[in-house]
């Protein structure tokens, strides 16, 4: 069994990771050749399309490694913060909980306004917060 869960996280960290990365080097360069209502509906489909593959290995990712840290004994409070691992590990989780928070913010609140913006031809005044998120969670992503 504990075999199982490391595959399933080694494999759904490999779509978080390789999903962000290629988000961010590939397909964000590409959009921003575009423009108007073109680069909206691209936008927001990519984010569609992207939503069910990241936010399903998130929801692999978080309960096996909650299974292989249990594995490891790191659950027992006396352990978390007197040990290394313990700390390592409740960095870890911290880093883990903001990058949900994170993309949530840059895929539901910050995207949407942003193709509202691109639609309405007006300024984009969301893009900066939206890029500074995304990059902040790809090097959360590389952190964790």
């Amino acid at each position: 069994m504990d075999l199982v869960v490391i595959v399933l996280h080694v494999l759904a960290a490999a779509v978080w990771i390789g999903g962000s990365f290629a988000l961010v080097f590939v397909a964000v360069p590409v959009i921003r050749e575009l423009e108007g209502e073109a680069r909206a509906r691209t936008l927001r489909e990519l984010g569609r399309r992207w939503r069910a593959l990241g936010y399903g290995s998130l929801a692999v990712l978080v309960p096996t490694g909650l299974l292989l840290a249990g594995d490891l004994g790191a659950l027992h409070w006396r352990v978390l913060f007197h040990t290394d691992f313990g700390r390592v590990l409740t960095v870890k989780a911290a880093l883990v909980v903001s990058l949900v928070i994170t993309a949530v913010l840059h895929d539901y609140v910050l995207g949407p306004r942003l193709a509202r913006e691109i639609r309405a031809g007006g300024p984009e005044r969301s893009r900066r917060k939206l890029v500074v998120v995304g990059w902040t969670n790809l090097a959360t992503t590389t952190a964790i």
